[in-house]
């Protein structure tokens, strides 16, 4: 066995998210994966692979292009703008063209959204194991002269850079009308807070006033038949 490949037993097993909305896609890279100790992590939807890179920064991801509410696309330029995912391979799974094999320019957007490789779906490649770990030895920088045939090396060119431009824009001010949302609802939970601290206090105040009236009540003393005076 390469050493490099005895560094990564000798470690934790790799952490690996696979974005794929076909069920049964799912369990078969499962079953490539898992067998070769990898800490696989299965989503059906870009929403959860979002939610799961929030927190986690895998070894590598999948996305299939097609995903619901995000394109695999997207989801993959989404990951490249992001500092701490930026070095992360990612493999997009395509479906092929009517005349079999994947269209051009399915390769030209893998290409503009910066993935690292590109392979056909229904995904059933018993050599995953090995693409991935050489993916993931590879310095970033020597990922784009890859010699597997089904790889896409990173964008480099001026329209890719304008592209990844506009993306960040756009997750710029995707993130600063968030902010100012949930400013609002910051400073709305302020008002209705003062508001219920403001009738907490007249509760309070009318408590105390009639417990003193129960307690002057109490004090007065008893008539002839036991009747307060």
């Amino acid at each position: 066995m390469p050493a490099a490949v005895l560094a990564f037993a000798a470690m934790e097993p790799p952490a690996i998210l696979v974005a794929e909305p076909n069920h049964m896609q799912l369990q078969l890279i499962d079953l490539l994966l898992t067998a070769d100790d990898f800490d696989v992590t299965l989503v059906e939807t870009s929403e959860a692979a979002l939610a799961y890179l929030r927190e986690h920064t895998p070894a590598a991801v999948l996305l299939a292009v097609e995903l619901p509410d995000i394109d695999g696309f997207a989801l993959c330029q989404k990951l490249k703008v992001v500092g701490r995912l930026a070095r992360v391979p990612v493999v997009l799974l395509a479906d092929p063209a009517n005349g079999g094999g994947l269209d051009e320019s399915i390769r030209s957007r893998a290409r503009a959204a910066g993935a690292e490789l590109l392979l056909q779906r229904p995904l059933g490649d018993k050599n995953l194991r090995e693409r991935l770990l050489r993916l993931m030895r590879q310095p970033v920088e020597g990922r784009a002269a890859n010699p597997d045939p089904a790889a896409v090396g990173p964008a480099h060119g001026p329209a890719d850079d304008d592209a990844v431009a506009h993306v960040g824009a756009a997750l710029g001010a995707q993130a600063a009308s968030e902010l100012g949302r949930l400013r609002a609802e910051v400073a709305q939970l302020r008002g209705e807070n003062a508001s219920l601290q403001a009738r907490l206090t007249k509760t309070k105040e009318l408590a105390k006033n009639l417990q003193a009236q129960l307690d002057a009540e109490r004090q007065k003393p008893k008539g002839l038949f036991g009747r307060r005076s």
